[in-house]
C-alpha cells in the first residue's frame, strides 16, 4: 500500500498513511468546525458537543459505547480546538473499520438526552475551574481574550456558565447539522490497516453527506494588547506574542527554525540566557501558534515577581538581536537538525502521522511527502530566518501577565517600548 487520498464523490476526503511494520492503527474523523464557528451567546457550544459523543451512540447506550471500543481493545477520545474538532481511536489493524463505524455513529446517530445534556454542562464547570486553577492556563487564555478581543478566536473554547445555559438538545442538533458539510469533513488513518475494508466503510458511513453551504468564520484580528491578572501565587506567569504567519503558508518553514533558535530547546537563545547564564526562571520556551489565516510567535516565561521586568527586556532585546543580526551559521545547522528529528519522530506516531494528514488535506487539499518538506525546511536561509524575526519584531506585541502585582512591571517593560 501507499500513502493515498481518496475523494468520495460527495467530496469527503479520506487520508490513507501504511506504515509497514507497524499491527496497529491510529484513525479518526476531523471536522472543520470549532469555536471560531461559534455565535457570542452560544459559546462553548462545540466542546459540549464533544462532550455528549460518548452519551450513547447507534444501538449503544453510554456503557455499551464504551464496552464495544473496549470488546477489541481499543481507546477511543475527541477533541476540540477553535477550527476543528476531532473523535479518534487506536485500535489493532482489523478493528480499524470497527472503530470507524462506531465515530459515524457518534456523528450520525448520537443519543442525547436533555438530562445528560445538563449533567454535561456540570462536567464542562468542573473542566473550566480547573483550567482557571492552572495559572500557566489561564494566562493563555487571557492572552487569546487581549489579542481577539470581541471576535470569536478570543472566546474560551469551554465556553461560559451564562452561554451553555443557552443550549438545549435542539440547538445542539442546529450546530451539528449547519456544519456537517462534506467539504469540513477529513477521515485519515494510519498504522496497519486493509486499505479496501477500511475505504468502503468510509464510503458506507460518510457517502451520504449531502453538499450545501455553509456558515464561514469571520476572519481573525489580531489586536495589539496588555493586559494582566493578579493572583495570590509564588511565580508570575507571562505570555508574549507578535506576528508570525498562517497555517499551510510556506513562510512557516523560516518562523520554525526562527523559533527554534529563540526559545526553541536547551541550547536556544532565550534558554541559554535567561535560565543557565542568570538563573532568571525555571522555564521559558517560544513557540508557533497557528490559525487558518492568522498566526503568532510567541513566548512562555514562569519566573519569580521580581523577576519579570528583565526576563521581559531580554526577551525583546534577543528578538532585536535576531532581526538585526540574523541566525549564526551554527545555529541554522543545529535548528534544522531539531526540526528534521522531530518530523522523524512523528513519522514514527501512528497518531500524529494521521493528524498531520488532515491539516495537510485542510491547508493544502493534497498529502504532502516528508520529502517535499524537508527540502522547504533545508531550503531556508540566513535571510529568511532574519526576516522572519524582522516582521514579527515591527508587528504589533500582545503581552499578559499573571500572578502577584509586583510583576506586572513585564508589561511595563513592553509598553515602554511598543
Amino acid at each position: 500500500m501507499e500513502l493515498e487520498l481518496i475523494r468520495l464523490p460527495n467530496g469527503v476526503r479520506v487520508a490513507l498513511d501504511p506504515m509497514p511494520g507497524l499491527a496497529t492503527a491510529a484513525l479518526g474523523v476531523w471536522q472543520r468546525v470549532g469555536a471560531r464557528w461559534e455565535p457570542a451567546e452560544i459559546n462553548g457550544i462545540a466542546h459540549l458537543f464533544e462532550h455528549m459523543a460518548f452519551k450513547g451512540a447507534g444501538p449503544r447506550d453510554a456503557r455499551q459505547f464504551a464496552e464495544a471500543i473496549e470488546n477489541v481493545g481499543g481507546v477511543m477520545n475527541a477533541g476540540t480546538g477553535y477550527e476543528r474538532t476531532s473523535y479518534y481511536a487506536r485500535v489493532v489493524a482489523e478493528h480499524a473499520p470497527f472503530a470507524l463505524d462506531l465515530i459515524a455513529d457518534i456523528l450520525f446517530e448520537p443519543h442525547w438526552a436533555p438530562d445528560d445534556l445538563e449533567k454535561e454542562k456540570g462536567v464542562v464547570a468542573q473542566e473550566r475551574g480547573e483550567a482557571f486553577d492552572v495559572p500557566d492556563d489561564r494566562v493563555f487564555e487571557l492572552h487569546q481574550a487581549t489579542l481577539y478581543p470581541d471576535q470569536p478566536l478570543g472566546r474560551p473554547i469551554l465556553g461560559e456558565d451564562a452561554t451553555l445555559a443557552n443550549v438545549s438538545v435542539e440547538t445542539l442538533r442546529a450546530f451539528h447539522d449547519a456544519h456537517m458539510t462534506p467539504d469540513r469533513v477529513v477521515v485519515s488513518i494510519a498504522g496497519a490497516f486493509d486499505r479496501d475494508a477500511f475505504a468502503e466503510t468510509a464510503e458506507k458511513r460518510f457517502g451520504h453527506l449531502q453538499q450545501r453551504d455553509a456558515e464561514l468564520c469571520a476572519p481573525a484580528r489580531a489586536h495589539s494588547g496588555f493586559a494582566s491578572e493578579t493572583r495570590k501565587l509564588e511565580q508570575s506567569h507571562l505570555v508574549f506574542s507578535w506576528p508570525g504567519a498562517a497555517a499551510g503558508t510556506d513562510t512557516i518553514y523560516a518562523l520554525r527554525l526562527m523559533s527554534e533558535i529563540f526559545g526553541g530547546g536547551m541550547s536556544s537563545r532565550l534558554f541559554q540566557e535567561v535560565r543557565e547564564q542568570r538563573g532568571l526562571v525555571y522555564a521559558i520556551d517560544s513557540f508557533l501558534d497557528t490559525f487558518e489565516d492568522d498566526g503568532r510567535l510567541a513566548v512562555y516565561a514562569g519566573c519569580s515577581p521580581e523577576n519579570t521586568r528583565t526576563v521581559a527586556e531580554i526577551v525583546r532585546g534577543q528578538l532585536a538581536l535576531m532581526a538585526g543580526h540574523g541566525p549564526r551559521p551554527e545555529e541554522l545547522a543545529r535548528a534544522k537538525a531539531v526540526a528534521r528529528a522531530q518530523m522523524l519522530m512523528g513519522l514514527e506516531a501512528p497518531s500524529a502521522r494521521a493528524e498531520a494528514r488532515v491539516s495537510q488535506v485542510f491547508l493544502r487539499d493534497r498529502l504532502v511527502d516528508f520529502g517535499e518538506s524537508r527540502a522547504k525546511l533545508d531550503a531556508v536561509t540566513a535571510e529568511d530566518v532574519q526576516a522572519a524575526a524582522q516582521a514579527a519584531f515591527a508587528g504589533p506585541v500582545c503581552a499578559t501577565a499573571l500572578g502577584p502585582k509586583a510583576g506586572h512591571g513585564a508589561l511595563d517593560a513592553f509598553q515602554a517600548s511598543s
